[in-house]
């Protein structure tokens, strides 16, 4: 299914052609440009399994994370890193598979995401400092497909060659301190947002009467460099028994930039309409809700085991990416005249999203009584923050389940495990095509993840 938001594209047509036909062909009670295909750039948080161990316990890892992934999971875990340690390498091979039941062609991606760069350092006899660089969000499909009902003659073609990208990456400098069974932390995420969007779509009606065709083209671009706080605590009550808190804040924007570019023509025998957008310097801006996420651990002599709770505020409505040019539509009766031509304000991409909720649980076995082998696994659910009324991102709710080993051999540890994320919308209606006939269809997203690490204690 397609990858970017071909939605607002169609939506702008529909608004401008609506007030420009006058073609007795389009006087009918259903337009024909209504319903535009759906987006499927997915938010989800946590999408992308993050840390050497964290990222094998499905991110159950607040109570307990005590290596350098601290920096992102929980500042005042690095307090728990009693000696220097180096994540070198720290990622994913990511097969992402899209399948709309009503559609034969299926869109697929393989992707290598790194996904932690992290090193640790007691910097006095309680505190420690850490630096992490992380991928949260990671996204990318691209598509080629199509749709054909009849025949040549007397028929209709819709096709669309779709690509999109939505990644988010943060680099967080934390530190966390020690007081009896209390930890502290704090620390700071410089977070790179960034979304493409690109687009072309094809819709041709043949008839005993004419031809009638539609041509879409888009490029949507954007990206900012933000700063996010992180707070965190640990408290351990007992030997048994861990407790964790972290908060991040919404994000404040240092950086911006944006581009908007969008190109639509409408034939219909001798008549056309047409309209066009661009701006190379279009305004980008991406909020982020307040994050908090607390766990529950128990330590047993062999395993371990955290529950946790992920809480996302809502965000509402805003423009995400916005632009002062105007939206430019043309229209030409075809009777030898000049073209209509109107110059109206373009209102930009909105976005929102709602307050969500998530739940987390995780853990680990010893596999030898030398602490050299452990067995991990971990299940998360991942439901969507979207909102009614975005217009770019697509709400579809996932789950997501990984198993995999880690193990060391002197002062290197390794670790290596398998993600599997899955989820199916609803019935969607596509769109309405040139002729009036809807397509309905259910969107199922499939991930599997290869999750890979390795780390030096020195």
């Amino acid at each position: 299914m397609r990858t970017s938001f071909l939605k607002f594209l169609v939506t702008l047509v529909v608004a401008a052609f609506l007030t420009l036909l006058s073609s007795p062909v389009f006087a009918q009670s259903s337009d024909p440009l209504v319903t535009p295909p759906p987006n499927v750039v997915i938010p989800n948080p946590n999408g992308v399994p993050v840390g050497p161990f964290g990222g094998l316990e499905s991110g159950a890892y607040v109570a307990r994370v005590d290596d350098s992934s601290a920096a992102w999971f929980n500042p005042a875990g690095l307090s728990r890193a009693t000696s220097a340690q180096l994540t070198g390498s720290a990622g994913l091979y990511q097969y992402t598979r899209v399948s709309p039941s009503s559609l034969e062609n299926k869109g697929s991606t393989l992707e290598q995401i790194p996904n932690l760069v992290g090193f640790s350092m007691r910097v006095t006899s309680d505190c420690t400092g850490g630096l992490a660089i992380v991928t949260s969000n990671s996204w990318k499909q691209e598509t080629d497909s199509e749709l054909i009902l009849g025949t040549a003659a007397a028929g209709e073609r819709f096709a669309y060659s779709a690509d999109a990208e939505f990644t988010k990456r943060n680099m967080s400098l934390s530190a966390g301190c020690q007081r009896g069974r209390f930890r502290y932390g704090g620390g700071a995420a410089f977070s790179v947002t960034s979304l493409r969007l690109v687009d072309t779509v094809s819709d041709r009606v043949s008839s005993s009467t004419g031809l009638r065709t539609l041509l879409l083209s888009s490029r949507q671009t954007g990206s900012a460099f933000q700063l996010r706080p992180i707070l965190g605590g640990q408290f351990d009550p007992s030997d048994k028994w861990r407790l964790g808190l972290v908060i991040r804040t919404p994000a404040a924007t240092l950086y911006r930039s944006g581009q908007y570019a969008t190109d639509g023509t409408l034939q219909n025998g001798a008549t056309s309409q047409g309209l066009s957008i661009f701006d190379p310097e279009a305004t980008f801006t991406y909020k982020m809700p307040w994050e908090f996420q607390g766990g529950v651990a128990y330590i047993a002599k062999r395993a371990q085991a955290e529950f946790n709770i992920q809480q996302f505020t809502g965000v509402s409505s805003y423009t995400l990416l916005a632009s002062n040019n105007s939206l430019l539509t043309y229209s030409d009766s075809g009777q030898g005249t000049p073209p209509t031509i109107q110059s109206r304000p373009f209102d930009g991409l909105k976005s929102a999203s709602s307050a969500t909720t998530n739940y987390t649980v995780g853990g680990h076995y010893l596999l030898s009584n030398d602490h050299t082998y452990q067995l991990h696994a971990g299940f998360t659910t991942d439901h969507s923050p979207v909102a009614s009324e975005d217009q770019v991102f697509e709400k579809i709710d996932l789950n997501s389940w990984t198993i995999g080993v880690s193990g060391k051999a002197s002062k290197l540890q390794f670790a290596g495990g398998i993600n599997f994320r899955r989820g199916e919308s609803d019935d969607i209606r596509v769109r309405d095509l040139l002729n009036g006939q809807p397509v309905l269809t259910s969107l199922k997203i499939k991930t599997t993840a290869f999750i890979y690490s390795l780390s030096y204690q020195f």
